[in-house]
């Protein structure tokens, strides 16, 4: 423990150091170009200037070495930096020795071509360390960031069944997998924990479990990712840490349990999780109204035309959409308008036959319109028997009867309906009272009753 202190303290020194190595290069470079005579003086400075190069570079890379030793580096990312820096160190000192040596000018300029080279790649790869992969580009114009920046892009779950799409295996590992476990594996286990296996993921590492179910004050993992990035102990220590929403999902898994198998069909995630899901994830958990969740092959032109005829007015919901919103604009609907209306009855899903003078009879045509959603009815003489037949649609969400003759037998209708949202009975034979006696029947539907 007193080493990694010891190596960790001088390591912090490695920032501060790094840039030193790049004045006195860049300096020594220039000044060697201009070196064209043999001047005692001006081969001293330079000789002086090439050592600090030199110096500066291996203490630099010295400490470098030492910081990386503390286990918060990707292994991956970490070698090409310490080989690059290693070679600039070299070269530097290639570079100083040459100035006592009297070799071609050719090979002192193929050394500086060098060191400049290297001076860009370990600056650059020091840089995505410290910083990320993408931090050099994130805000360069689109043409130039889409070529330079390889994004991961998350997977899109716009066509998969939501009860093929695991919590844990499809969105859980993967945060895991991009953010932890590069450290955290078979061949690197940083503080003993290994995150490439369920098993040894609950089983955690010396510090204690990494994820406890129900509890997230004993869940190290969420503690430590969600610590100031000034912290020593906050993670991942380098790269790019887990974004909010990140932290907000493995926060709510945890939360529901932190199951390996449980499916998003088995949870009901609240609003702000159902958002985050669909905006990073494409995964829509909205209870989503009939007509939305219905497909149709595209209806024919023509039908537009033949409802037209018989006084119909209708228009599908949306250009993707074939259903149909239809209204009657006759002031009394005949039977052979109805017999229209039932050839494209798997169509209808809005539909208004309000104040046309529809009789009890005429509701079987209805009862046929499977994919019927709302339905209004109002300022017609119906009554409660006649509208018997609409038990039979289930997916009807609205059903606008004010101004009929339905009484309280209505509220069989309503009790019988799986799908039923909203009803409309004012101006009827209902009282508000019986409305009100009624209500705690009708948990989820609301029931406009009689102003009186």
């Amino acid at each position: 423990m007193y080493l990694f202190e010891i190596t960790n303290f001088f390591g912090r020194f490695h920032p501060l150091l790094v840039h030193l190595p790049i004045g006195f290069l860049i300096i020594s470079i220039i000044l060697s170009a201009f070196n064209q005579v043999n001047n005692f003086s001006y081969t001293r400075v330079l000789r002086i200037i090439w050592f600090l190069s030199f110096i500066s570079a291996f203490f630099s890379a010295l400490m470098g070495w030492l910081l990386s030793q503390n286990g918060y580096y990707i292994e991956e990312q970490l070698f090409l930096h310490k080989l690059t820096g290693f070679i600039l160190v070299f070269l530097s000192g290639l570079g100083w020795i040459f100035q006592f040596l009297n070799i071609p000018k050719y090979l002192k300029k193929f050394n500086h071509a060098l060191i400049l080279v290297f001076l860009i790649v370990v600056g650059h790869l020091g840089g995505n360390l410290t910083h990320g992969e993408s931090y050099l580009f994130e805000y360069a114009p689109e043409p130039i960031k889409t070529v330079l920046i390889s994004e991961t892009k998350q997977k899109n779950f716009e066509e998969v069944p939501l009860d093929s799409i695991g919590v844990y295996k499809d969105l859980i590992h993967p945060i895991f997998l991009s953010k932890c476990i590069a450290c955290h594996n078979n061949n690197i286990a940083r503080g003993g924990l290994n995150m490439s296996t369920t098993t040894s993921l609950f089983k955690g590492g010396r510090s204690g479990p990494s994820i406890v179910a129900n509890d997230l004050k004993k869940s190290l993992v969420f503690n430590r990712v969600t610590r100031s990035q000034d912290n020593n102990q906050f993670m991942p220590p380098t790269g790019i840490p887990l974004t909010y929403d990140e932290i907000k999902l493995l926060e709510w898994w945890i939360n529901q349990g932190a199951s390996l198998k449980t499916s998003l069909t088995d949870i009901k995630p609240d609003f702000k999780i159902q958002s985050l899901l669909f905006k990073n994830y494409s995964i829509d958990l909205r209870k989503k109204p009939w007509y939305e969740i219905v497909k149709l092959p595209a209806i024919d032109e023509s039908v537009f035309n033949d409802l037209d005829k018989h006084n119909f007015s209708c228009k599908k919901l949306s250009s993707e959409n074939s259903l149909l919103d239809i209204r009657y604009n006759g002031s009394q609907i005949q039977e052979k308008d109805l017999l229209t209306l039932e050839k494209y009855a798997p169509y209808i899903t809005w539909l208004n036959l309000g104040e046309c003078r529809l009789k009890d009879g005429h509701i079987k045509f209805i009862s046929k319109m499977k994919n019927l959603t709302r339905l209004s009815l109002q300022k017609n003489n119906l009554k409660t028997d006649a509208l018997k037949p609409l038990s039979n649609l289930d997916h009807i969400e609205i059903l606008n009867l004010h101004s009929t003759r339905v009484d309280k037998e209505i509220f069989e209708l309503i009790e019988n309906s799986k799908s039923l949202k909203k009803v409309f009975l004012w101006n009827t034979l209902v009282t508000s009272k019986e409305i009100n006696n009624q209500n705690q029947k009708f948990e989820g539907i609301e029931i406009v009753g009689n102003l009186e």
